[in-house]
């Protein structure tokens, strides 16, 4: 499995790397399917508390997308804390995966982005808030049920797929009382 290590100020040292690495082995013998590992390290100051470190290990097997996060006082434990929660959401992964009877369905299949133009310049001068992150992904083509079990596995409150049962985008989002919603754009979105 490979390695990307994205961090903020902080230098990785060879030793941290390896120590990762190791960590991670569990992950790949579970999965082996998985080729890439993002390590994301980021030390954390507030006022409330000492220095803290958050890491974040996201996997991508097959189209299924597996993040876990954790903080602690040194990164080898956040990484310790991580590694032990993505292994277990590998492990659930597994068991609705083989449960379900979808072991052998493709899932790879992915929609090009559309290219949106960039918002128009403010002419009110009304700001209400900023963009203070951007992520981009591949839309994946799946079932609502698909679309559930990978929002779970991410610990996300919405998630945005192409559903191929209805042929347009849907977004999915978890609501106050533990259901789900599902938000459908009318008219020429579809693909």
């Amino acid at each position: 499995m490979d390695l990307v290590f994205k961090t903020h100020r902080e230098p990785v040292d060879e030793a941290f790397r390896e120590y990762v690495r190791r960590r991670l082995d569990r992950v790949s013998r579970h999965l082996p399917s998985v080729g890439e590992a993002v390590v994301e390290l980021r030390k954390e100051n507030s006022r409330e508390a000492a220095q803290r470190y958050r890491v974040q290990l996201t996997v991508n097997s097959n189209g299924t997308w597996l993040r876990a996060e954790e903080r602690a006082a040194e990164p080898r434990t956040a990484v310790d804390l991580a590694a032990d929660a993505l292994t277990r959401q590998v492990q659930r992964h597994k068991d609705r995966t083989y449960r379900s009877g979808h072991a052998g369905r493709d899932r790879t299949r992915t929609l090009r982005e559309p290219e949106v133009d960039p918002p128009p310049e403010d002419e009110e001068g009304l700001v209400l808030g900023r963009v203070v992150r951007e992520k981009r992904f591949p839309i994946q083509v799946m079932s609502v049920e698909a679309a559930v079990e990978q929002m779970e596995l991410l610990g996300h409150t919405f998630f945005l797929f192409h559903d191929g049962d209805e042929g347009s985008y849907a977004l999915l989002y978890r609501r106050r009382d533990g259901n789900y919603g599902l938000i459908r754009p009318e008219g020429g979105f579809g693909v």
